[in-house]
């Protein structure tokens, strides 16, 4: 198994992607509340959707 031992991302495009994602994850967020789902079953999902990709990004198992 691969491991990560580093990842090197600058905070300014950290930032500048954070500009740039935030307003539609808001939108997402807010829609899929409007669709019947709490807040709280929102960002969990959304979480797992994130550490699914992220493991696939870096080549390691998810855990759930």
């Amino acid at each position: 198994m691969e491991e990560l031992f580093s990842m090197n991302v600058s905070d300014e495009r950290l930032e500048d992607c954070r500009e740039v994602v935030e307003p539609d994850l808001q939108d997402l967020i807010r829609s899929t509340i409007a669709s019947g789902f709490s807040a709280e079953e929102v960002l969990i999902a959304i979480s797992e959707l994130v550490a699914e990709d992220f493991a696939l990004m870096v080549k390691t198992p998810s855990v759930h």
